[in-house]
């Protein structure tokens, strides 16, 4: 199949003012193409568009003036919790924002949409996880993802649209909030403060967040072949090991106390991905290891 070429065309980023987004809205630019955004937050501007997603009626307006060739759709409201107190709103973004976005999108002839899932939809699944096995979602937010993905499935399968989605396993990189994990422990480990975690025995799939970008460029440059692609490494590392590797590597004197919090209900314990349909499919070769991606994060 040709590579499509990104330069002029008209691609939509929802979420563009997030931190994945930002990146991804910068890279599009410097491929030459048009780039809109939509996004909760945020200065509104001629390519910018500040809205609620759950608003069908904002979108379709919006939608109406961008005409884009490609969306990539990220927005979405991240619930790390198990419990289903907050699920009302995190399905509302989730899920009819998704569904909101395709209703709008009926009359334009765009060439690929796509979707930011992510790996906690294989949940129990057996390690590494493939992109034949039957979803089995991890948590109430991992479970709006699965909704999702199978509206995406089923609304393009009846409009003849083409869809790509992407199930993205844990990523790190530059400047990331520190409400994550990796930039959480980096930051106290500097200070030489004192690191409260897990027993650390869950293994975790990390990119960097370089690679998770190309893979997203990839799908572009790729005509939709609706299909879903596991944007991983396809190693594992668990998480005390991790820990203990960085703080080697800052020469940190953080006393770390593994056992001090307690695991999550439902853990996934081993989340390690395959991706060698994404190699096959897309051409995707991560271009950092771990050990460099977190290098390159240290600067």
């Amino acid at each position: 199949m040709g590579s499509i070429e990104l330069k002029n065309k008209r691609i939509l980023v929802t979420g563009g003012n997030g931190y994945l987004g930002r990146h991804l809205v910068e890279r599009l630019k410097n491929e030459g193409a048009q780039v809109f955004i939509m996004d909760k937050f945020g200065e509104a501007s001629a390519n910018t568009f500040i809205l609620d997603i759950t608003n069908l009626e904002s979108v379709q307006t919006a939608i109406t003036k961008i005409q884009p060739d490609i969306i990539f759709h990220l927005a979405a409201s991240l619930n790390r919790e198990r419990s289903f107190d907050r699920f009302e709103e995190t399905n509302q973004v989730n899920f009819v924002g998704t569904q909101n976005l395709l209703f709008a999108l009926q009359n334009t002839d765009y060439q690929n949409f796509i979707f930011t899932s992510t790996s906690e939809v294989y949940g129990s699944n057996i390690a590494p996880f493939v992109e034949t096995q039957l979803a089995d979602a991890a948590s109430p937010y991992s479970l709006t993802k699965v909704f999702a993905e199978n509206f995406i499935h089923t609304y393009s399968k009846t409009y003849g649209k083409g869809f790509t989605t992407l199930r993205l396993f844990n990523f790190f990189g530059r400047n990331m909030s520190p409400k994550f994990f990796i930039p959480q422990m980096i930051s106290t480990l500097r200070k030489n403060e004192t690191f409260e975690m897990t027993e650390g025995e869950q293994k975790r799939d990390f990119l960097y967040l370089d690679d998770v970008i190309l893979a997203m460029i990839l799908a572009a440059r790729h005509p939709a072949t609706n299909e879903i692609f596991n944007v991983c490494s396809g190693k594992a590392i668990s998480l005390k090991e991790l820990v203990l590797e960085i703080k080697e590597k800052l020469n940190s004197q953080s006393k770390i106390i593994f056992g001090a919090l307690p695991y999550r209900d439902h853990e996934v314990w081993n989340m390690v991905g395959d991706n060698t349909k994404i190699q096959q499919k897309l051409g995707f070769k991560p271009k950092y290891n771990l050990a460099h991606g977190i290098e390159q994060m240290l600067k």
